[in-house]
């Protein structure tokens, strides 16, 4: 298979890869805003569905960012795009991204641990930081601007 071939079917499976790891960050995201404003003491109620969202992002949500990552790498070389300040700045971005899945694994996990732990305030504002990141990722690969 050429490189002509291969190049839109990996573009077709890097952003589908996207779209799974990004819905998959934004429920974790808002699962964990929700729990964040009750107490302790209630999380045991909610355990069942805490770790439905733990499960589908074991799943789905970590398989999806490996296989944006390898997707992401192997474009960014076929096209020839390492060096170029934008593609440094998307992948600084898509890290962060990549921080904050490990972070809100962390908070559900401890949030339906024994004892159960209630995910910290500052998580409130993951889902609309997800959504800004995300936004400014296609901006930068859309317009791929000299940085």
């Amino acid at each position: 298979m050429s490189l002509a071939t291969l190049y839109p079917l990996v573009v077709v499976l890097h952003i589908a890869a996207d779209i799974v790891f990004l819905g998959g960050l934004l429920l974790s995201a808002l699962l964990a805003m929700a729990l964040s404003f009750q107490p302790a003491h209630t999380l045991a109620r909610e355990r069942s569905l805490i770790l439905r969202v733990r499960r589908a992002g074991t799943l789905v949500t970590a398989p999806a960012l490996v296989v944006l990552w390898l997707c992401g790498g192997w474009l960014a070389h076929a096209a020839g795009w390492f060096g170029g300040g934008w593609l440094g700045t998307k992948m600084v971005l898509v890290l962060l991204l990549s921080a904050l899945h490990g972070v809100l694994s962390a908070a559900l996990r401890r949030a339906a641990g024994e004892p159960p732990v209630v995910p910290p305030r500052w998580l409130r504002a993951a889902a609309p930081l997800i959504i800004v990141v995300a936004g400014l990722i296609v901006w930068l690969v859309l317009l791929k601007p000299s940085l």
